[in-house]
C-alpha cells in the first residue's frame, strides 16, 4: 500500500510539472514576468540547455549523455528502493526526487533544453536572475528526504513526517 502512495505521488508530481512547463511554453513570452503570491515570486520562461545556471550549454550531446546516465541512476536506485519492503520514507524520497529528474529528463529529451518558469524577486542580483521549475524543487526535496533518513536512520517514519511538514510550511528552525 505505501508503494502505491509513493507511485501515485510520482505520478502526481511529474504530471503537474509537465502541465506546468506546457503553460509557460504556450502562454508567457520569453522576457515577460507574472508576478504572483504578492510579488515575491514571479513566472517567467527561460531555457536552460545546460546544467544549472546554463553550464556547458555548449556541449549539448554532453548535456544529453549525463541526463539519460543521470536519469537510468536515479531509475535503478528507484526500482532497487521500491522492491524492499517498508522505507517508506526511501520510498517517499525516491518517489520525489524521480518525479523532478524524470520531468527535467523528459524536457532535455524531447525539447533539447529544459524550461524553468519559477523566479524569486530579491535585491541580490545573484538570486533575482535564478529561475528554477517544479521539478528542481522535487529533486532537492527528494534528495533533503533521503540524506535525512540516511543520515539519522533512528528517527522515526512519523517524526521525519513531521520534520518535513515544518519544512513545508517554513516552521522548521535550525
Amino acid at each position: 500500500m505505501l508503494s502505491l502512495i509513493a507511485a501515485g505521488t510520482f505520478t502526481v508530481l511529474l504530471g503537474l510539472d509537465v502541465l506546468l512547463k506546457q503553460h509557460v511554453e504556450e502562454n508567457i513570452k520569453s522576457g515577460e514576468e507574472k508576478k504572483v503570491l504578492g510579488g515575491k515570486v514571479v513566472i517567467r520562461k527561460v531555457y536552460n540547455k545546460g546544467f544549472l545556471l546554463n553550464s556547458l550549454e555548449s556541449h549539448p550531446v554532453l548535456i544529453k549523455t549525463v541526463s539519460i546516465l543521470a536519469g537510468a541512476g536515479v531509475l535503478a536506485c528507484g526500482a532497487w528502493t521500491f522492491v524492499r519492503k517498508g522505507h517508506f520514507t526511501e520510498k517517499l524520497g525516491m518517489a520525489i526526487l524521480g518525479a523532478g529528474a524524470a520531468s527535467n529528463l523528459f524536457d532535455r529529451l524531447s525539447r533539447g533544453k529544459v524550461i524553468d518558469y519559477i523566479g524569486i524577486r530579491s535585491k541580490n542580483q545573484f538570486l533575482a536572475r535564478l529561475t528554477a521549475n517544479l521539478g528542481d524543487f522535487y529533486i532537492l526535496l527528494g534528495a533533503v528526504l533521503l540524506a535525512l533518513k540516511r543520515s539519522y536512520p533512528e528517527l522515526s517514519e512519523e517524526e521525519l513526517k513531521e520534520i518535513s511538514e515544518k519544512v513545508k510550511s517554513r516552521k522548521f528552525k535550525l
